[in-house]
């Protein structure tokens, strides 16, 4: 698949990766559609691209109601009459150890998470399948392939992604519509930023953040060559994998893995309060 001409429909469009991505469309030469509960900074964002040349609109979502995630692709194919691509990308997290964290605090994650990519996925499948074609790419992460504490709600939410993922490319064989699973590393967006000054898991500072602009390429990857899963670095992917295979020495490494991610976290809020 070429981009060029493609609608494209992204959610989490305002920020971090989601803006990455919806500018790698543009450069491309898609039509997008940016989704985000942020109405201001997706409309802002829509603006400066129309001003471009970009086809861009924007449609305030919250992923976690129903009607408004249908709203989104409503509004999309009534523009252009198809969704070639469906970016599931919104998606937060609130650390904290299992027995302190607010029950509010994990039905967001999950409602977010979970729910939102569900319901994205289950709505746009119908249109694509009548089409005849589509690709669909979900926002996971390396913390779906190996745990991270203090986020078990937010590593539960993005194994379930991926599981999701695995199970609805097996329902899409030969209908021309494909899914594919993102599963990147840390990423420097205002969500790490969170993670840094909040209680966020010593896991997500082991190895330095990637760029929203390298996620944002492999997302063109993945749709390109039709990738099943796609890591971001790929070396990080193939080292977590090898290490889920043996799930006992994880709590072994745990104590060294631990020491090192608070020293570079540390590092991290210091970097932040220089910035302040």
């Amino acid at each position: 698949m070429e981009f060029k001409d493609k609608v494209a429909v992204v959610t989490g469009a305002a920020s971090g990766i989601g803006k990455a991505v919806i500018q790698m469309f543009a450069d491309e030469g898609a039509k997008v559609v940016l989704a985000d509960i942020n109405e201001q900074g997706i409309t802002k964002f829509a603006a400066e691209l129309t001003a471009k040349g970009v086809d861009a609109i924007a449609v305030q979502t919250d992923v976690t109601r129903l009607e408004m995630v249908k709203n989104l692709l409503d509004k999309a194919m009534q523009k252009h009459g198809r969704i070639d691509i469906l970016h599931n990308n919104a998606g937060i997290i609130l650390p904290n150890d299992i027995d302190v964290i607010d029950y509010k605090d994990i039905d967001r994650q999950i409602h977010i998470n979970l729910y939102g990519i569900i319901y994205g996925t289950k709505e746009v499948i119908p249109l694509m399948k009548k089409q005849g074609f589509g690709h669909i790419v979900n926002t996971a992460s390396l913390a779906g392939v190996v745990p991270e504490p203090s986020s078990a709600i937010y590593s539960a939410t993005k194994f379930g992604i991926r599981g999701f993922d695995l199970a609805v490319r097996l329902e899409l064989m030969k209908t021309g519509v494909s899914i594919s699973t993102l599963l990147p590393d840390s990423v420097e967006t205002p969500q790490l930023h969170y993670e840094a000054t909040h209680g966020g898991s010593p896991m997500s500072f082991l190895d330095k953040a990637q760029t929203p602009e390298a996620v944002a390429q492999a997302v063109k990857k993945a749709i390109l060559k039709n990738k099943v899963e796609v890591y971001v670095p790929h070396s990080q992917g193939i080292v977590a994998r090898i290490a889920l295979m043996w799930p006992w020495l994880i709590p072994m490494l745990w104590p060294m893995l631990e020491k090192s991610g608070k020293k570079n976290k540390e590092k991290k809020i210091q970097e932040l309060k220089k910035q302040a």
